[in-house]
């Protein structure tokens, strides 16, 4: 047990043991301390029939529940702690617990119900420098809790975690808050060493592009990373803004880009000749999957010169049955009278 901890729980522990429920608390501590969480749970049940508002008593109880793998419970323990005292810090020793676990457990329960003090931004602050990966990943979850202006320091100061989960939920709780300003964090997210890491930026990054003016996205088309590239064409597709039209044809045209079908479903948004072309070179890829958006989205286009194509790509025997599939469907979708744009 580190030093600072035993001091400070032998400061506490004198202090209540001078109270007769005090006494109580520190036996049944003992009983947790020991792993006996039945006898601790009967030893507590006893003392509260004698003193029924002990806080003491009640912080052993949120002790145990912590223990016990209950939150939920916990964080109604804390809450009756405060109701009796409200200068109580009920969470003040399971967050310096020597055990991971129980000090992740009680960040989530002071998630639940985040008492007014210490502030929640501070207590998120500290367990985000805890030295055990499982409490920071506990509190870069709690940051939900927190107003955008609070989490947003929290936030960035995660996407430079250690751990890569951390940083991942970092880069998918940026794009959930939809908060703009975090678009260049999230872009030098894509240069993550994990892929899990780079698959959450990318997909925030989408995320705001609504939200966002596309001035936000138009310097990173100049970046020399092509995955960024690619990424802020996308977003910008998704505001109709065809300024990185020529490096999504580029993507889709490279038998080896990744981003082939998000091209073809991101370029219909955009008003240009050269996009009827692309998506209909399109249903020749590789890719099973990109022929299948590529015919769906010349139906939603209402490109009738891609009939003849259509009707022979859904009687091709060879061809994968959801690809001919998708050419019946786009089939149909010519026989629309209202023509639709936009791919979802």
């Amino acid at each position: 047990m580190p030093l600072a901890f035993a001091a400070l729980l032998l400061a506490l522990t004198l202090t209540s043991c001078s109270r007769p429920d005090g006494r109580l608390a520190e036996r049944a501590h003992q009983l947790l301390d020991q792993g006996k969480l039945q006898q601790a749970q009967e030893a507590l049940q006893d003392g509260f029939r004698q003193f029924p508002q002990s806080v003491a008593l009640r912080q052993e109880r949120l002790h145990l529940n912590l223990l016990a793998g209950q939150p939920e419970l916990a964080a109604a323990e804390a809450h009756q702690i405060l109701q009796t005292q409200p200068s109580a810090q009920p969470y003040r020793l399971p967050l310096r617990d020597p055990s991971p676990a129980i000090r992740s457990l009680a960040i989530r329960a002071f998630a639940l119900d985040p008492p007014p003090s210490p502030s929640p931004r501070r207590t998120l602050g500290n367990a985000l420098r805890d030295s055990d990966p499982t409490v920071r990943r506990e509190a870069i979850e709690a940051t939900r809790i927190l107003s955008a202006a609070d989490a947003a320091p929290l936030l960035r100061q995660a996407t430079q975690d250690s751990d890569w989960l951390t940083r991942a939920s970092a880069a998918r709780l940026l794009g959930n808050r939809a908060d703009p300003t975090a678009i260049p964090t999230l872009f030098s997210m894509l240069n993550d060493k994990d892929s899990y890491v780079r698959r959450f930026a990318r997909r925030s990054l989408l995320e705001l592009a609504t939200l966002s003016k596309p001035d936000a996205y138009l310097p990173a088309l100049q970046s020399k990373d092509r995955t960024t590239q690619v990424v802020a064409a996308l977003a910008l597709a998704r505001l109709n803004d065809g300024r990185g039209l020529n490096i999504l044809l580029e993507e889709m045209a490279n038998p080896l880009g990744i981003e082939r079908t998000e091209g073809v479903k991101s370029i219909v948004r955009i008003q240009d000749p050269q996009v009827l072309p692309a998506v209909r070179k399109a249903t020749t890829d590789q890719d099973s999957q990109v022929r299948m958006v590529a015919l769906i989205a010349l139906g939603l286009l209402h490109d009738q010169e891609s009939a003849p194509r259509m009707r022979q790509i859904s009687n091709d025997s060879s061809a994968p049955q959801e690809v001919r599939l998708a050419a019946g469907k786009a089939l149909e979708l010519l026989s629309q009278p209202t023509p639709q744009t936009n791919l979802k």
